[in-house]
């Protein structure tokens, strides 16, 4: 039984090398030649007697393998230590060229399908979450990894799960100018962030990872991530060497619970001030991308039902949710807010907390900051943070989250207290007239909304000091050359609830059927959905009673006593014109008595034409 596991003949098995991540110790074992090469590398890598170039050595062998991505050197890098050294290096060194080489690695191998599983039993994401923090600013926004304890490399095997804490060691490597060191930490925040984003997409994460590990907090410390947050200590200078050889070991510890050393961050505004002002550029673009993977790793996390319940309690009671809602970069506001419409489906007894701290005041002020249509015309302001104009995704799942929240009592009601939140949503349609989804939202909040009899007179009022008229929108849509059968039933649904409120102004219902009809009988005539036509046949009732109370129909008695002042002469024919006369009517009234037989049998089937609609965006 050799390192691969498989009998070999001698000549097949000629080498042999130290194999102390598999708990062989230090004596060499042999191994057979396809996997020597992985097995040396490996060795390598965790070998401390020799120094950190001969680490180094190691890891970049390994990284040589991966990036020919042969099946069968991945297969042997997984199955014999090698993802179980690279956590270690994670863990015990503090060595910046060892940390960035590592993390590559990792992140390479975490866009291996087969491979993330491996990452995730193997406690990968802890030592990364450690890496983030030691490279960041995160422990002074609040984010705290758990302590582990210290195990040997020497005593771990490929199934054991133990966690050590990182230790110093010396870093031998060539002086880095400020440039290259700031570059390198970056690039080491980049990879640990990419294997969180890759276990988050993939949905392989459990509850515990998410929130018992601190991934969910620190993916949204991230998300708000500045380039001046990262570290610019010199740990490759060959002045810390000849510090460590004289026995004065100034490695800062990125032990996360050791005390801090005095001289980590000295002269770091020094530094900080010598980095290029083109690397500055290029590190303000890895800055965004942390951002951008950050936050797209949040937005996955939140699309698993599971998940929501725990990461609702994470952030509620504070604005996290809203400050990200208010970012400048667009990247964040969109997975931000596809996040919170991702959160605000289903689990009602949550969304009044996902709206406070100024999460409903952030959410409408994406949408109030598209032009409106009578500033369309006008000369666009030169863009800035605060008025840049969200992109389409952006407003897309901002209206989804509002029409989700639009279906609870108390969030709705905290939404219909923002000022001005029916114009807002009602000239959405117009900064973007030829996106269907978009519409789709519109529409299906304002239908939400008027399930809710104390918004009606607001929803049709046009006094846009106390709210606005939602039926010129509601009919706009509808006359959207791209509409579609989902979209007028939403419309429908909204003019169905609208109508059915009797204690609203008769002036101000009067208007309503009268722009509603005709659309109405569009309905009736060409759509084929089968609880649309329910519901407009409702509103053509309504309409159609509207119009009696109006105007009432004239009485045929008043004809009759007309023909029978005529005199004795016309008696036959009178006679004759009032018998007519009496079967229309009594004809048209068996219709009526009919027509609300009908009604009232499609009110009894119709329970749930108010039904509640959320919806995944």
């Amino acid at each position: 039984m050799l390192f691969s596991g498989n009998i070999f003949c001698n000549a097949c098995s000629t080498r042999k090398v130290t194999l102390p991540q598999l708990g062989y110790g230090t004596k060499p074992a042999r191994v057979c030649n396809s996997c020597f090469d992985v097995a040396y590398l490996v060795t390598y890598a965790i070998d401390e007697d020799h120094g950190v170039t001969t680490q180094v050595h190691g890891v970049r062998g390994l990284l040589e393998l991966i990036e020919n991505d042969h099946e069968n050197d991945l297969h042997n890098i997984v199955a014999h230590g090698g993802i179980d050294a690279l956590i270690w290096l994670c863990k015990s060194t503090s060595s910046r060229e060892l940390h960035h080489l590592t993390t590559t690695i990792l992140a390479i191998l975490a866009e291996k399908e087969s491979i993330r599983p491996v990452i995730i039993t193997k406690c990968a994401l802890p030592p990364l979450l450690d890496l983030i923090k030691y490279y960041t600013d995160l422990d002074k926004q609040g984010f705290q990894p758990p302590k582990r304890s210290s195990v040997s490399i020497s005593s771990i095997s490929p199934s054991d799960n133990s966690l050590t804490t990182p230790t110093p060691s010396t870093d031998t490597t060539i002086y880095e100018t400020p440039d290259a060191q700031q570059n390198k930490n970056m690039e080491i925040i980049i990879s640990c962030v990419h294997v969180l984003y890759q276990v988050a997409r993939a949905g392989i994460l459990s509850l515990k990872e998410v929130v018992g590990d601190g991934v969910f907090n620190c993916l949204m410390s991230l998300s708000a991530f500045e380039a001046n947050q990262t570290i610019f200590e010199d740990r490759g200078s060959l002045a810390q060497e000849a510090d460590a050889d004289a026995g004065a070991d100034r490695n800062p510890n990125p032990n996360p619970n050791a005390p801090a050393n005095e001289n980590t961050n000295t002269n770091t505004n020094e530094k900080a001030s010598s980095i290029s002002s083109e690397s500055h550029s290029q590190i303000n673009d890895r800055a965004f991308l942390i951002q951008s993977l950050a936050i797209k790793s949040i937005a996955y996390l939140c699309g698993f039902p599971v998940n929501q319940p725990s990461i609702i309690e994470q952030v509620q009671g504070t604005d996290k949710l809203a400050c990200l809602l208010r970012s400048p970069h667009d990247d964040v506001q969109r997975y931000m807010a596809k996040s919170v419409a991702y959160l605000s489906l289903r689990n009602d007894k949550y969304k009044i907390s996902l709206l406070g701290n100024g999460g409903a005041d952030a959410l409408v002020s994406i949408i109030a900051r598209l032009p409106s249509e009578d500033s369309l015309e006008v000369e666009p302001k030169e863009e800035t943070a605060g008025n840049i104009l969200p992109s389409h995704s952006t407003v897309s799942h901002v209206c989804c989250a509002l029409a989700n929240f639009a279906t609870n009592q108390e969030s709705q009601v905290k939404l219909m207290q923002q000022p001005n939140i029916l114009k807002y949503i009602c000239n959405v349609p117009t900064a973007f007239q030829a996106n269907v989804e978009i519409h789709r939202h519109v529409a299906r909040c304002l239908a939400n909304f008027s399930l809710y009899e104390d918004n009606h007179v607001l929803m049709l009022s046009d006094d846009q000091e106390k709210g606005h008229n939602v039926i010129p929108t509601l009919l706009a849509l509808s006359q959207a050359p791209q509409v579609t059968s989902d979209v007028q039933r939403h419309i429908v649904r909204a003019i169905d609830n609208l109508s059915s409120n009797e204690t609203v102004d008769h002036s101000i219902m009067s208007k309503f059927f009268e722009d509603v009809y005709l659309f109405i009988m569009d309905m009736l005539e060409f759509n084929k959905d089968k609880d649309t036509l329910k519901r407009a046949e409702s509103i053509k009732k309504r309409v159609e009673e509207e119009k009696n109370k109006i105007k009432p129909k004239p009485k045929s008695k008043s004809k009759k006593s007309k023909r029978r002042q005529k005199g004795s002469a016309a008696k036959g024919r009178s006679a004759l014109h009032t018998s007519d006369d009496n079967k229309e009517e009594g004809e048209e009234e068996d219709r009526h008595n009919n027509d609300e037989k009908k009604d009232e049998k499609y009110d009894d089937e119709d329970e749930d034409e108010n039904e509640n609609e959320d919806d995944e965006d």
